[in-house]
């Protein structure tokens, strides 16, 4: 498709998702509607990834209130469809997570990440924001089984829902799920510590590990993705050093980077 007609229905597709979801009130699955729009963005925008594209379509003036809006209104969207998935197959007799619609994704975003920290061993892993259906604490619960898994999350109805969907799956010795502000979380030593891509205020979070030998994950959003998420707040330099990152990639839309503490990376470059 030629580039001129791709901007068009980028734009189209971004206007009609943030006019929807505005004025909408459920959305949930269980409005067609909505599931249509959403899926119809982000396959646009999955198309839009070339730097030329990428740059219209964030710089766009007539793109501004949705760029500033449209995210947050993903976000209350992802919310409401992950309860209802962790509903469905919480009632099912036979509980598959690879019936969810995003499961390939997942699953890619997490292999993708433990390929950040492939060279390091964690005794505890933690999941800032985890929401009800956490993917990302059961797949790591099958390729860490040495590391005790937290998900933490301060909606009560999202913790239930994530306990009981551990529970149905096997895993409610090694996942567990704490109903707590995120940002109020102080690791252990020797924690991953993973934000999700919806928490908000990371800094406080950033605050609370500089007194721990901690590692961090930061689920990022670039280019037409931060209309489905807003960018994520980083570390200070001073006290973090990004040891990587993963790549853009048409399977996944986030984008993952992995921080150490200033004083390890700098402990470990003298050595090397």
């Amino acid at each position: 498709m030629p580039t001129a007609m791709l901007k068009q229905e980028a734009i189209s597709a971004i206007r009609a998702s943030y006019q929807l979801l505005r004025t909408e009130k459920n959305l949930s699955p269980l409005n067609d509607r909505v599931t249509h729009s959403l899926t119809h963005l982000v396959r646009t925008l999955t198309r839009c990834q070339s730097p030329e594209l990428a740059k219209f379509l964030l710089d766009a003036p007539e793109l501004a209130v949705e760029r500033e809006h449209l995210p947050i209104l993903c976000g209350i969207a992802e919310c409401e469809m992950e309860k209802f998935w962790a509903r469905h197959l919480i009632g099912r007799p036979v509980c598959d997570l690879a019936e969810f619609w995003y499961f390939p994704e997942y699953t890619e975003l997490c292999q993708a990440e433990l390929d950040l920290f492939k060279t390091r061993t964690f005794e505890r892993i933690s999941f800032l924001g985890a929401g009800a259906l956490p993917l990302t604490a059961f797949l790591l619960a099958h390729h860490c089984p040495q590391s005790e898994i937290i998900c933490v999350d301060f909606d009560e109805e999202a913790c239930a829902l994530a306990e009981k969907l551990g529970r149905k799956i096997g895993l409610k010795d090694q996942v567990k799920v704490q109903r707590m502000d995120a940002l109020q979380y102080v690791p252990a030593q020797n924690e991953l510590v993973i934000c999700a891509s919806l928490l908000q205020g990371r800094e406080q979070v950033y605050q609370n590990l500089q007194a721990q030998d901690c590692a961090l994950i930061v689920r990022d959003s670039e280019g037409p993705y931060q209309y489905l998420y807003k960018a994520a707040e980083l570390p200070s330099v001073t006290s973090f050093r990004e040891i990587a990152k993963t790549q853009m990639d048409a399977r996944r839309i986030n984008t993952s980077r992995y921080f150490e503490r200033a004083t390890e990376w700098m402990d470990s470059a003298r050595a090397a």
